[in-house]
């Protein structure tokens, strides 16, 4: 039987406040965004997208409120 590799994800060898600063965006979602409104406690994006997918949009895409560093 094959033993199970001990080596981190590729993702856990950069910089780690790079790392936590997308793991908390990820959490946070569309509520961190500018183009997001909250209708009966639910993000709601104006820009009809949704997260991720919505941060490969550099003109419609996810921006960071400036509460949430943006």
């Amino acid at each position: 039987m094959r033993e199970l590799s001990r080596a981190l994800p590729a993702y856990a060898y950069g910089d780690p406040a790079r790392i936590i600063e997308a793991q908390q965006i990820r959490e946070g979602g569309c509520g961190l965004c500018v183009r997001s409104e909250t209708v009966f406690g639910v993000s709601v994006c104006l820009s009809n997208l949704k997260f991720p997918a919505c941060r490969g949009d550099s003109k419609k895409g996810h921006k960071l409120t400036p509460k949430a560093g943006g």
